[in-house]
């Protein structure tokens, strides 16, 4: 069976459901003194950027993701693409403590890379941790997307509140930014 993502090289979703089960059934047997935690991961207003920039555009931004999580995440993290523009990272040994410190991380190393990006990834972030989020995988993915969708709500009213010729400018920028360069990376 195919358990990679052919866009990104990621893992895809059967392959982190198998894994989910796995560590899972791991943590139950050992008792509290095993932790783990999921984090999933949905891409900003993605349609809107296939719309403007096309489909390839969106592919590479897709792929930068991909990378992405690759670079800033630790060797034995499990990062999958599960849908569309959908990404599910299962942490082993990884707390509900820890996860804050992870999400932080990422939020820094997102603000670096879009730096250097002329179509900015904006990402809403959301985890839940075994045992404390449920005791069972519904429980555990149910609860990182209401933290995801949290997060994507959080995000969308700091937008809102930006003055509109910020907003404006930062457009401008981008479509400056569109018609010089040919890819979407650095």
């Amino acid at each position: 069976m195919a358990y990679r993502d052919p866009l990104t090289g990621l893992w895809n979703r059967r392959y982190f459901e198998e894994r989910l089960n796995e560590e899972l059934s791991r943590s139950q047997r050992a008792g509290l003194s095993r932790r783990f935690s999921v984090m999933v991961l949905d891409l900003n207003d993605f349609k809107a950027t296939n719309d403007r920039y096309g489909h390839l555009v969106g592919d590479t931004v897709l792929k930068d993701v991909g990378d992405f999580l690759v670079t800033h995440l630790r060797h034995h993290d499990v990062a999958c693409r599960t849908g569309g523009d959908e990404f599910s990272v299962l942490l082993p040994d990884l707390s509900a403590d820890d996860c804050g410190h992870l999400v932080d991380r990422l939020r820094r190393g997102l603000d670096t890379a879009n730096a250097a990006r002329r179509i900015p990834i904006a990402l809403s972030l959301g985890t839940a941790s075994w045992p404390e989020a449920g005791d069972t995988i519904d429980a555990l993915m149910t609860r990182a997307d209401e933290a995801m969708y949290a997060d994507k709500d959080r995000q969308h009213r700091t937008t809102r509140k930006l003055p509109a010729a910020r907003r404006e400018g930062t457009r401008r920028a981008a479509t400056r930014r569109v018609r010089v360069r040919v890819n979407a990376s650095a």
